[in-house]
Formats: C-alpha cells, sequence, structure tokens
C-alpha cells in the first residue's frame, strides 16, 4: 500500500533532494523513500550497537563483581555431575 503525505521542505532542501533524484535518475518519491530507509536502517544499527556496548559494560561489572572464572573448570565440574 502507498500512503500519500504533504511535507513542508525549505526550498533549499527541495532543490538539493530533487538534483540528487535526477542524478540518481530516480522520482523525488522513490528517492525519499530510499533516503528514509537508509536513515532508519542507520539508526536501528545504532541501537544494537549502543545494545551491544551495554551488555558488553554488563559483562564486565558482573566479571569484576565475581572475580577470576576458570570456564573449563566449571564445565568439568558439570560434566562430572551429569
Amino acid at each position: 500500500m502507498v500512503v500519500k503525505i504533504n511535507v513542508s521542505l525549505p526550498e533549499e532542501v527541495l532543490e538539493r533532494i530533487d538534483l540528487a533524484a535526477r542524478e540518481s535518475r530516480a522520482t523525488r518519491s522513490a528517492f525519499l523513500v530510499q533516503a528514509a530507509e537508509r536513515y532508519l536502517a542507520e539508526q536501528e544499527e545504532e541501537r544494537r550497537q549502543r545494545r551491544r556496548r551495554e551488555a558488553a559494560e554488563r559483562i564486565l561489572k558482573l566479571a569484576d563483581e565475581l572475580g577470576p572464572w576458570d570456564g573449563t573448570a566449571e564445565v568439568l565440574k558439570w560434566r562430572d555431575r551429569h
């Protein structure tokens, strides 16, 4: 489904959009759709990266709180119990 909207833009911005659309051989609408999709994808990637950084910070904080941990020894203990 395609929805039509009205948007107010400064004239200079519209001129730049039209020029870029012509250069990419796209309609104004197609150019704006592509630009919006690219922007939204970039924003989503930034959110993913922020969540990864936050998770890494929580892991480091937990590691500091728990102290040294030998993962191999823990796996061997688990294996011996099961």
